[in-house]
């Protein structure tokens, strides 16, 4: 897991946060299911790799487990002073194959936007997640953590910004948020 945090004026604090499901290959002789289980794998790359980058699930959460665990928001209204997290899951990373590694590389802004669409918090590269190994990563999720602090009721945007580093791309994605006393 690879993190990083930031605190800007406001008494807003931004923490964010990512985790990889490695899938690994066993390391014994290929039996012929697990050679159709590793040409899958390399087929499912050259789906995401030919992909638009984007986002999968984001969600607003109270709570965030694991890959694909988290406890939603019923709705989009948290309490002032609160803590706030926002899953999310990349979509089409690139991952790039060499000589028996994979290694994919990216990196995610976080900011924090009211309703008159002053910018409270900018952290850039608030999430770096830079992997390479024997195994390819398939499954990949982000963890953004918003402490309110101080933050009066309101309507709030969060924008969270992806940079694929190999592929060279960007994706956003905005999630209009209420702060309730």
């Amino acid at each position: 897991m690879q993190s990083g945090s930031s605190r800007i004026g406001g008494g807003i604090r931004a923490l964010a946060t990512t985790g990889a499901l490695l899938l690994l290959l066993l390391c014994t002789p290929a039996l012929p299911a697990q050679d159709s289980v590793a040409a899958l794998k390399e087929k499912i790359l050259d789906i995401q790799n030919a992909g638009q980058l984007g986002f999968r699930n984001f969600v607003l959460c109270s709570k965030v487990i694991t890959y694909g665990q988290y406890v939603a928001n019923p709705d989009n209204k948290v309490k002032a002073g609160s803590k706030i997290y926002f899953y999310y899951e990349p979509d089409n990373i690139f991952t790039e194959r060499s000589n028996g590694t994979y290694h994919i590389a990216f990196t995610q802004d976080m900011i924090v936007r009211n309703d008159s669409g002053d910018t409270l918090l900018r952290a850039p590269n608030a999430l770096k997640f830079d992997y390479e190994g024997r195994t390819p990563v398939l499954d990949v999720y982000g963890v953004n953590t918003l402490t309110l602090g101080d933050l009066p009721p309101g309507h709030y945007q969060f924008v969270a910004v992806l940079h694929d580093t190999l592929k060279r791309a960007d994706a956003q994605k905005v999630y209009q948020f209420e702060i309730v006393p």
